[in-house]
């Protein structure tokens, strides 16, 4: 199926499979999803699947890093999370201890899991 896409920057239409996908305008170059809107982060996002476990509020949940970038990640965690945006939380990928404030959360109540994209404050995940 074949999805029109309003551009958030230009307002041309353009075409694509997947409202997901951060793709660039045709027109006017402007990276952007349609579920996600505009790309907030400078550098490209590196897809890249680590499993591991964040603790949250005394609570061990089991996620996996989505993608990655100098300073982001997404990350889908599974189970029923609860976490607020504007939250600070640490937690460790592969020992490399991360410091990240939570900008978005998407709750998927169908398979029990949350995709949130986070802002690196401390730590460098480039690494991964």
């Amino acid at each position: 199926m074949i999805l029109r896409l309003t551009c958030p920057h230009c307002s041309k239409d353009s075409y694509s499979a997947s409202v997901e996908k951060f793709k660039p305008c045709p027109y006017c170059g402007v990276l952007f999803s349609g579920k996600y809107g505009t790309e907030k982060r400078k550098q490209s996002r590196i897809k890249k699947e680590i499993p591991f476990v964040i603790a949250y509020n005394g609570q061990n949940m089991e996620a996996c890093t989505l993608d990655v970038s100098d300073n982001g990640i997404c990350l889908k965690i599974f189970g029923s999370p609860s976490l607020p945006v504007g939250e600070t939380i640490d937690f460790n990928v592969n020992d490399i201890n991360v410091k990240a404030q939570v900008m978005w959360v998407t709750n998927n109540s169908k398979i029990s899991s949350a995709i949130t994209g986070l802002q690196i404050v401390d730590g460098t995940v480039s690494t991964l």
